[in-house]
């Protein structure tokens, strides 16, 4: 019977905890969320009290862990173990199966504090003060859950929040001059070593590496803010600004000079390099010119680029009367091989007493023509007076072979006229055989070409024409003067 009794009690305990609960979401809804909560811990304590007075049974001291010990027990142990955002999810999941409880939030919030106080203790202030934030925010909307009585812990809970931000941000402005103190001592001990050491004049990678490092040294001073070069003796600062300063325009200039020195010193001895080459190339190879022409392609850079230095003035002279010399060596030697050919054509030419006129022209007009060839290809001064010479020799001895090719032919030509008069001398006046004549001249004198001949020697060939023409009939004078014309003359080339 009281086992029954007791089923029913603790029956009627549950449906009055069901209908406590509906009130209690009802009230939360209507912002009575504190009172409620309250009035459901009397109501449970009474049932409890009535149902042990009834039944003789104590409702045990005891009991398990409840949902929420064991989501706080689990955050606990990742918070412990730096696992702050699974941690958040547990804590979250307790606070929320009994919102309002201060236990539970003060329990929370004293987790978080001893972990944001091992941040601080490692120096990882930045992480302390936004968990403080974001704790400080939950905590403040814990003023619509909790309890009228817990709203001065709540104060006070923000308050302790706010001290421990407090403490972190002094740490940390402290942390930030020490740390700003000791960036300006290490800039100003740099900038000291730096102004002391003095790079080798011909060394240019050394020379612009530490310009660089200068002008990095040099901006992280000017960076620095105001206050901060205020708290670090701002005049020390500011010598060691303007020595910078003078000392990064003097390498600069010296690392100008030296980029010229150096430039010109590679010209020269690309120039230098192409004119040996230019020298050692074989005499009919096309790369010789092409090593001048960047020779002398060179010097003209050079004249570009240090128009006013000393020392590249010394060098540039230097260098085009080298190359003026190579030019010089090369056109003799090139100048040397072709002459060389044109003595070889000359002696090749064959010319004896017996020699035709004819051949003798020939041969001396070819070997002038291969002369005029060859002598574009000659460079040196004195090639091209011995290529002048030969060539005067050379048409001074076809004149006189055409001369003498002119004198044959008009001795022939004599020799036919005086045989003809000769021969038919007797034809002239009474009795002429006309036919005779006519045949005579056409054998004769036909082929007599007059171009060739001496006034004398027309004068000749005109009279005995004359005279023996004069003995023909009219229509033989016709014929023959036809005749006369067409018939083939005698080359001047068979002599």
């Amino acid at each position: 019977m009281n086992k029954q009794v007791f089923l029913t009690i603790a029956l009627l305990i549950l449906i009055l905890i069901m209908g406590i609960a509906m009130v209690f979401y009802v009230n939360k809804a209507s912002n009575n969320f504190a009172t409620s909560l309250d009035d459901l811990r009397l109501n449970v304590q009474h049932l409890e009290q009535e149902l042990a007075k009834k039944t003789g049974i104590e409702v045990a001291k005891n009991r398990q862990a409840p949902k929420t010990d064991q989501a706080f027990i689990k955050a606990e142990a990742l918070l412990k173990q730096g696992d702050l955002a699974n941690a958040g999810l547990y804590f979250s999941n307790g606070i929320n199966q009994e919102p309002g409880n201060w236990t539970k939030i003060n329990r929370y919030q004293q987790s978080v504090l001893d972990y944001c106080r091992q941040r601080i203790d490692e120096g990882d202030y930045d992480i302390a003060v936004n968990v403080l934030g974001d704790m400080n925010t939950f905590m403040r909307t814990q003023a619509l859950y909790v309890a009228v009585q817990d709203i001065e812990k709540l104060q006070k809970a923000l308050t302790d929040i706010a001290q421990l931000k407090q403490s972190i941000v002094e740490k940390m402005t402290q942390a930030s001059q020490t740390e700003t103190a000791k960036f300006v001592k290490t800039l100003l001990s740099q900038s000291k070593k730096l102004l002391a050491h003095n790079p080798s004049a011909d060394n240019l990678e050394k020379i612009t590496l530490h310009i660089e490092a200068l002008k990095e040294n040099l901006f992280a001073l000017q960076s620095l803010d105001a206050n901060v070069v205020k708290q670090n003796n701002s005049s020390k600062i500011a010598h060691q600004i303007t020595q910078l300063e003078n000392t990064i325009v003097t390498l600069e200039q010296q690392l100008a000079t030296a980029q010229v020195a150096n430039t010109v010193s590679t010209l020269v001895q690309q120039a230098t390099q192409f004119i040996n080459n230019a020298k050692n190339e074989p005499v009919q190879s096309d790369f010789v010119l092409y090593y001048l022409t960047s020779a002398e392609s060179i010097i003209r850079q050079l004249v570009l680029v240090a128009p006013n230095v000393e020392m590249a003035k010394t060098q540039i002279a230097t260098l085009s009367k080298q190359l003026e010399q190579a030019k010089q060596e090369i056109a003799k030697r090139q100048s040397e091989t072709v002459w060389h050919e044109i003595e070889q054509a000359f002696g090749k030419i064959k010319i004896e007493k017996r020699t035709k006129a004819q051949e003798a022209i020939k041969q001396l007009t070819q070997f002038r023509q291969l002369l005029a060839e060859k002598a574009s290809h000659l460079s040196s001064a004195e090639f091209l007076e011995k290529a002048q010479t030969r060539m005067k020799e050379v048409n001074s001895k076809i004149v006189d072979w055409q001369a003498k090719q002119i004198r044959k032919y008009e001795q022939w030509a004599i020799r036919k006229i005086t045989d003809f008069y000769n021969w038919y001398q007797d034809e002239l006046g009474a009795g002429t055989d006309e036919e005779r004549v006519y045949s005579g001249i056409i054998d004769f004198l036909g082929n007599i070409d007059i171009r060739y001949l001496s006034t004398p020697a027309q004068t000749a060939y005109n009279e005995a024409f004359q005279k023996f023409y004069a003995e023909l009939h009219d229509d033989q004078k016709i014929q023959l003067s036809s005749k006369m014309t067409l018939m083939d003359k005698k080359p001047l080339s068979d002599f």
